[in-house]
């Protein structure tokens, strides 16, 4: 999936699970909301466990970054 069409899922994808790790804590979590940042970027708001968690699109199609690893978005 090329990145414009994988940003456009992620930013209608309220509802749906996302699970990985932050920082060595593993969490499994639904998305609460999504918008748009500047320059075409979509962000998540995840809900896991009474922590919440912002997400970049990027790094959910890269898989991870210095903070998160491991992610999995179930489109």
């Amino acid at each position: 999936m090329d990145k414009k069409t994988f940003m456009e899922a992620v930013y209608g994808a309220v509802g749906t699970e996302v699970s990985g790790w932050c920082r060595g804590t593993e969490f499994l979590g639904e998305i609460i909301s999504t918008r748009v940042k500047y320059g075409g970027e979509v962000q998540v708001f995840v809900l896991a466990d009474d922590n919440y968690y912002m997400i970049d699109g990027s790094t959910l199609l890269e898989g991870g970054d210095s903070t998160f690893s491991n992610l999995h978005i179930y489109l």
